[in-house]
């Protein structure tokens, strides 16, 4: 169709005679030879239009999932950066600024309590700690100076639960496989109250420079953030012998980040994507389990998919080393009812988060930790 020579190769032309033609309010406007380039095409357009819907990925479909995603109401979260104040001193500043501390908000009610917010209310969150709740509709809350400042870090519920999870105790080394932008890197550095080492690296060199800054200006004084290639990384190397944590949140496609329709896109070029993606985060994880000193990790995305979820938590346990080594930790969170997909065995042992669930972003969390007999003496 590109070939045609009424658009002269344009493929932004054709995108835009397509587009009117599915979507838009139709060609009416356009000349007759710009109506020739699809009236030529139209019943094959129309017949592959009805494979993608028959397959879920057609106009209808994605116009029903965008309306879908408007309605989903997520609240702002905000975590206390203990790092710059205590929770109570925190608490008492906001009350000091009119805003109204409702307690920490029922599980059971949690919708209903969200969508009934008022811009001035705040709930304190049930599943982790120092994470309040603010109203989704509250307005320029970016530039509120607790936020500017990083008296409070903006962080959703979801992505606070890697180092939540992982909970590495004050003085013990982290290594933070995966780093930029640094929220989970500060996270756990609030985690350990500043004391102890988090090695937080990244392979883009701007988005370290991102995370430092970052890091700077949320007080944590622990992290040595430094760029490159953790695949190439030596994990033997004696400098990192102590480390004990390790959070690895790899590339992913971003699918559970709400407004992102990367999840019905779909077809075979989407496949391949996911497969890359999949082992390329199954290496990673796998690597990181070779740390020496390795006593607990967190493999987490912000993906729906299955592929690059439990399907990666199963082909790393099927690794020798790691079978040997590692297993699942069993009962994480059991408060958290939505589990991991039911099709895997693993499933129930993993966290997902879902927008109409949750209401957090969509993020898929899996904790590993040494086999028992390696265990003594640790938590």
């Amino acid at each position: 169709m590109k070939n045609d020579p009424n658009i002269n190769g344009s493929v932004d032309l054709l995108y835009v005679l397509m587009y009117e033609t599915l979507v838009g309010s139709g060609l009416n406007r356009c000349s007759q030879e710009m109506k020739s380039v699809i009236s030529r095409r139209a019943t094959r357009m129309k017949e592959v239009e009805k494979e993608l819907e028959a397959d879920g990925r057609g106009i209808k479909s994605i116009k029903e999932a965008e309306e879908g995603a408007k309605k989903i109401v997520i609240p702002r979260y905000a975590r206390i950066n203990t790092l710059k104040w205590t929770v109570e001193e925190a608490l008492k500043t906001l009350e000091t600024e009119e805003w109204k501390i409702l307690g920490t908000a029922s599980v059971e009610k949690f919708p209903e309590l969200v969508a009934n917010m008022k811009e001035d209310e705040i709930y304190k969150d049930p599943h982790v700690e120092n994470l309040l709740i603010f109203a989704p509709n509250i307005q320029n809350f970016h530039e509120y100076w607790m936020v500017e400042q990083r008296y409070l870090i903006l962080q959703d519920k979801a992505s606070c639960l890697p180092a939540f999870l992982l909970n590495p105790r004050p003085g013990s080394q982290v290594f933070d496989t995966c780093a930029a932008p640094g929220m989970k890197t500060s996270h756990a550095a609030a985690i350990m109250d500043n004391q102890g080492k988090v090695w937080a690296m990244d392979r883009a060199a701007d988005r370290v420079a991102t995370m430092k800054q970052l890091l700077d200006g949320s007080k944590v004084a622990i992290a040595s953030a430094f760029c490159g290639d953790f695949l190439k990384t030596d994990v033997t190397d004696k400098k990192f012998s102590k480390v004990k944590f390790a959070i690895v949140d790899p590339p992913c496609s971003g699918s559970g980040i709400v407004k992102r329709m990367d999840e019905i896109t779909g077809g075979n070029a989407e496949k391949e994507r996911l497969e890359k993606l999949k082992n390329l985060q199954a290496m990673i994880l796998k690597h990181a389990l070779k740390l020496p000193g390795l006593k607990r990790a967190v493999y987490s995305t912000c993906s729906i998919h299955e592929e690059e979820n439990e399907q990666v938590v199963d082909e790393v346990l099927l690794d020798t080393y790691v079978r040997q080594n590692f297993v699942l930790k069993k009962d994480v969170l059991p408060e958290w009812t939505h589990r991991g997909l039911s099709t895997y065995e693993v499933g129930e042992h993993c966290l997902r988060a879902d927008p109409k669930v949750t209401l957090t972003n969509g993020f898929f969390v899996a904790v590993f930790e040494r086999v028992k007999k390696d265990q003594e003496g640790e938590e």
